[in-house]
């Protein structure tokens, strides 16, 4: 068997656990900020889907007088990218106005753009807005002071009277316009 050198030493166990110690506390520290960044992320690539489809929508309108018809389901063009989704689109439809649908949104769940009575949202009896859906912190109440995380900052930068839940479910309404 050979013996040590007294000058060679290793590692106790007292210095290892503080090395672990530190490690955890550093971890502790530092995940919380990087899952802050990530759900900041989202919320601002969803923020800017929708910016990108209600300029569309509006150039829509600019081109033929008319809005684009509500999408028929979850995740589809209602008539902005591909003008043979839009029912009767009329004649002076000068698009593509997106270059494409996004079907998803960055929580996973889908972009519905719909056209119709927007009562119950408390936007009158004719508005436009986006429906997305699996939205983080979305209030079942509808109450959106109740809204968390990601619903939360939705409403802190787009405004109250833009953001919407409806009691009952968790998807999130964004209006694009009202008469």
């Amino acid at each position: 068997m050979r013996k040590k050198p007294k000058n060679e030493r290793g590692f106790t166990l007292v210095e290892l656990l503080v090395v672990i110690a530190i490690i955890g506390v550093l971890a502790a520290v530092v995940a919380p900020n990087a899952f802050k960044a990530i759900e900041k992320g989202k919320v601002a690539a969803a923020e800017a889907d929708y910016k990108a489809i209600k300029a569309a929508a509006l150039n829509a309108y600019t081109d033929t007088g008319l809005w684009p018809p509500s999408s028929d389901s979850a995740g589809e063009d209602p008539g902005l990218v591909n003008k043979d989704e839009w029912e009767n689109a009329p004649s002076t439809w000068n698009g593509p106005y997106l270059e494409r649908w996004k079907s998803n949104n960055p929580w996973g769940g889908t972009y519905r753009y719909l056209n119709g009575n927007g009562s119950s949202l408390g936007w009158g009896t004719s508005a436009r807005w986006l429906e997305l859906t699996s939205v983080p912190g979305a209030p079942s109440d509808g109450n959106s002071g109740n809204a968390t995380a990601a619903a939360k900052q939705l409403v802190s930068d787009l405004g109250s009277d833009v953001v919407k839940f409806l009691s009952g479910n968790t998807t999130t309404y964004i209006l694009i316009s009202k008469d």
